[in-house]
């Protein structure tokens, strides 16, 4: 019997206030990024004041 693992590699992108007037740009890079076969996890700054739901939405993704 053979197993593979494959790791997922997560860039996690902390977003602060000027993210909501470059979207096009982030959409631009999340694709390059993708195309590097990573995943892109956005969390807005204001969610970092619960790191519990942070930690959950990382592992979700996951």
């Amino acid at each position: 019997m053979k197993f593979v693992v494959h790791p997922r590699v997560l860039v996690v992108e902390l977003d602060g206030k000027i993210h909501d007037f470059q979207k096009e740009k982030d959409y631009q890079r999340d694709l390059i990024i993708k195309g590097m076969g990573l995943e892109v996890l956005r969390i807005k700054n204001e969610e970092l004041k619960n790191m519990k739901k942070v930690k959950e939405k990382i592992i979700g993704h996951l």
